[in-house]
């Protein structure tokens, strides 16, 4: 497509419906498919908000997949960081107020992959560690943790699930 306002220029149908994302080359000049280094890795935030509903979720497992597989994740592994995400995901939904937004973020440590996924609840606390599901998180990944900040003013704050997942072995 051509916006008619720059002659030549190329928008995307993204850009046309009133997306504010954008893409960004952070290691200059090098190419896609080359494997990134383990200090590029290191470096790297992705970042997906999107609005806290279960519809949603699909598209954080799509992510939380390529994210895994650029680590170079063994396909077990990929299976497992999403179902892992998918579970904290499904649980923060669950406490989510309405219209809020889910924020998800994959951050490459020394020790694995360090997912963060919060969004605003009217219910200050985080979720139960006596459930099924906080028991498939905690197998599926190194290490989980929970918490909630309280907002100013009480009755909602932000609830997070930490989850630190292991790239296993290579298949």
């Amino acid at each position: 497509m051509t916006d008619p306002e720059i002659p030549g220029h190329e928008v995307s149908s993204f850009a046309r419906m009133g997306s504010t994302s954008r893409m960004e080359e952070t290691r200059g000049g090098s190419s896609h498919s080359a494997k990134p280094t383990l200090e590029e890795l290191l470096e790297e935030l992705v970042e997906l908000r999107l609005p806290a509903m279960a519809e949603q979720i699909p598209l954080v497992r799509m992510l939380t997949h390529g994210v895994v597989s650029r680590a170079d994740f063994g396909l077990d592994a990929i299976a497992d960081a999403k179902m892992a995400v998918d579970e904290a995901c499904a649980q923060l939904v669950q406490l989510a107020e309405l219209g809020t937004q889910l924020h998800c973020r994959f951050r490459q440590g020394p020790d694995g992959l360090h997912v963060t996924i919060s969004t605003r609840s009217t219910d200050p606390r985080p979720p139960s560690d006596r459930t099924f599901g906080w028991h498939v998180l905690t197998t599926l990944s190194q290490s989980v943790t929970a918490h909630c900040d309280v907002l100013p003013g009480g009755g909602a704050g932000i609830v997070t699930i930490e989850l630190v997942l292991n790239p296993g072995t290579s298949a």
